[in-house]
């Protein structure tokens, strides 16, 4: 439990939530929302725990659970039946039984690592099958004094039929149940939802608790986790993806992700376009996102140092020389605003299930254009 004292029972989110619990105010729907990886997931595991632990402890005025009683242990364990979960499913596996099958895989990857991020390479939502079986199953009894709670993962992959009858469920919730609702940004949600929910915000993690966790839990180097602690934007999740790119040396994501983006610099764009669809698995959505958000890093990093020429100042040390190069590129803070708002584009239509190759050949070729047109 010491990880969970440092990464969540420490922070602002936390204290709210400990406060409903000791007035016993608790709203009957939550929106947890903050960047996936965050810590997200686990504060709503662990507020099931507090609304249901056998043993309550309080330390200097916060409420948390003990961690050690039944019912703390097998919800920390995911198994706990009056915690149900919903999760974004792939299309054709909408069917309830595959719905489910896919389901207790992306719970078994958060019962290992609760910060694992849960990506996917194809079009995902949320099924109104698996909404349906869930408000059927709040309509029948329970065991007295267990409250009931029901989390709904990466919301804002929630449409239609599903959101309505999520609505409906917020509208009239069903005695002793807590909805929680875990989204990246309140306004993927509607209004009519945000507006019968209390929303908290979820800190990103700090760079000091990032390199700890990943040291104790991983068998990431020492340099290893102070690199990722500096670049995964608080984001224990991210740091989890981009260890898997120090696996071997040959096959090192973050030095094909760099070659990519310096070659926007250094070639012509039939070349750019050539090497992603060499280098990269341009049906892994998860891939493609990592290199985005490493390519948002090497911008500032790369505009920074222009700016300031402080080498302390560069998050990605291990490219330190090639950024010192780029630099000189980012004199004029127009390139990197203009860089770095066409990628937030990307990574937006991304987050909306979008061709992958037909984003990322449009990207490279306005990416391509904004360089070329500071140099004219």
């Amino acid at each position: 439990m010491n990880h969970l004292d440092k990464l969540i029972y420490s922070s602002r989110a936390w204290q709210i939530l400990s406060g409903a619990y000791k007035q016993k105010k608790n709203s009957s729907t939550y929106v947890l929302y903050g960047k996936e990886g965050s810590g997200r997931w686990l504060h709503a595991i662990a507020f099931t725990a507090l609304l249901n632990c056998e043993s309550v402890q309080e330390i200097n005025s916060v409420f948390k659970p003990c961690g050690s009683c039944r019912n703390c242990i097998n919800i920390f364990n995911l198994n706990f039946d009056a915690l149900k979960i919903a999760l974004p499913i792939p299309p054709h596996e909408n069917k309830l039984d595959k719905a489910i099958d896919f389901t207790v895989e992306a719970i078994q990857i958060k019962k290992d690592e609760p910060f694992a991020l849960l990506t996917s390479a194809r079009t995902t939502n949320i099924p109104i099958s698996v909404a349906r079986e869930i408000k059927k199953s709040l309509s029948l009894r329970h065991d007295k004094g267990i409250i009931r709670v029901v989390l709904f993962y990466k919301m804002e992959q929630m449409k239609g039929a599903s959101a309505d009858a999520l609505l409906k469920m917020i509208e009239e919730p069903p005695e002793d149940t807590v909805i929680v609702l875990i989204v990246g940004k309140t306004d993927s949600l509607l209004p009519t939802i945000q507006s019968r929910s209390q929303k908290i915000k979820i800190p990103m993690l700090s760079s000091e608790n990032i390199k700890e966790y990943l040291l104790e839990h991983t068998d990431a180097t020492d340099h290893q986790a102070s690199l990722l602690s500096k670049i995964s934007e608080g984001s224990l999740g991210k740091a989890f993806l981009l260890l898997e790119s120090f696996d071997s040396e040959e096959n090192n994501l973050r030095s094909v992700f760099f070659l990519i983006f310096k070659s926007l610099f250094n070639e012509q764009g039939a070349d750019v376009l050539a090497y992603m669809n060499d280098l990269l698995s341009l049906r892994d959505r998860s891939e493609t996102l990592a290199m985005l958000q490493l390519w948002q890093m090497l911008i500032r990093d790369s505009a920074n140092f222009a700016v300031t020429e402080d080498e302390k100042e560069i998050f990605n040390i291990d490219f330190i020389t090639e950024i010192k190069d780029l630099s000189a590129y980012f004199q004029s803070s127009k390139l990197s605003i203009q860089m770095a708002e066409t990628i937030k584009i990307t990574l937006a239509d991304l987050e909306r299930n979008v061709h992958i190759q037909g984003a990322l050949m449009a990207l490279g070729l306005k990416l391509i254009t904004h360089i070329r047109s500071t140099q004219n």
